[in-house]
């Protein structure tokens, strides 16, 4: 078979065209990119595909914690604030018992400043977060708590947690039911009583009985906001190990999809040394033109 000037230009071509492949993966490894095509490495596109999924489903738990502990966290700041307003109710109370608290100035003041920390209460019970009701259970457009005829209050709202999967098989709730703030007593009614009986003068029974269901609702209340930081900690705990999980990945991922940098720069130096030596022996091999002869 005669081998023409024509054929060899061909074959010489197309294997340089096959270098200049190689320097260029070689290339996109050291930038990064090893798997281009599925059919490189099956195992590898396979297991990056799967590690893809593990980091979305941890960065959607992480958004869904991050949403959690804000509503757990403002339902913790108004708890704070119930639990201030019945300490000064106590104080209150204790003051009733004090002498001269029957004088009309000092049990004026002492039933003003009930009234003010009943209001306050009901600002509290009544918080919103992002335009809805933080314990209104399910009913987070309905507001939960309004006064009713005997001094107390009614609620409104669902006795239903707002559930949220921070985990698999593990849901945590983020709200707090209304009639939980009220499992020690209706301590609004407390307050409605406490104000008549000073009206009154019935110091006796404020300093005794109220008192006492102040107290339990003290105690309700406090033991509530313990299982919200509970499971803030909960959350946040997991939110760490999503986060960490998250930089595992990533890792694999960049050696998955990017390999060694190290190797990858040795083989692109090697792939550039054989294609440059390729070029020289190509332009070796090209024939002599009449062109060649009056550049010299």
């Amino acid at each position: 078979m005669r081998v023409t000037h024509t054929m060899m230009m061909m074959n010489s071509l197309r294997d340089l065209d096959l270098l200049r492949s190689k320097v260029q993966k070689a290339q996109n490894a050291v930038n990064g990119r090893v798997l281009e095509r599925p059919s490189e490495d099956p195992q590898r596109v396979v297991e990056a595909m799967d590690l893809s999924g593990a980091k979305l489903r941890y960065e959607r738990t992480m958004r869904t914690g991050q949403d959690s502990r804000e509503w757990l966290g403002i339902a913790e700041t108004h708890l704070d604030a119930m639990l201030e307003h019945i300490q000064s109710a106590r104080d209150i109370a204790v003051q009733a018992g004090g002498p001269g608290a029957l004088a009309p100035d000092a049990r004026d003041g002492l039933i003003r400043g009930l009234e003010e920390v009943r209001a306050g209460l009901m600002r509290e019970m009544n918080g919103q977060y992002r335009g809805q009701y933080i314990f209104s259970g399910w009913a987070t457009d309905t507001q939960p708590f309004a006064d009713d005829a005997a001094g107390g209050v009614n609620y409104s709202g669902t006795p239903d947690p707002i559930l949220r999967d921070i985990a698999p098989n593990l849901a945590v709730s983020i709200n707090v039911p209304g009639n939980e703030l009220l499992a020690g007593g209706d301590f609004m009614k407390t307050l409605s009583d406490m104000i008549d009986d000073l009206t009154s003068g019935d110091t006796t029974t404020v300093t005794s009985t109220r008192m006492d269901e102040l107290d339990q609702a003290f105690d309700n209340l406090n033991r509530v906001r313990s299982d919200l930081g509970v499971r803030y900690a909960q959350i946040e705990k997991y939110e760490d190990y999503a986060e960490q999980a998250i930089l595992n990945i990533e890792e694999r991922l960049g050696y998955i999809t990017g390999g060694n940098v190290e190797v990858a720069m040795i083989q692109m130096a090697e792939a550039r040394a054989t294609y440059d030596a390729a070029l020289v022996a190509f332009s070796k091999s090209l024939p002599t033109s009449l062109l060649d002869y009056m550049l010299r």
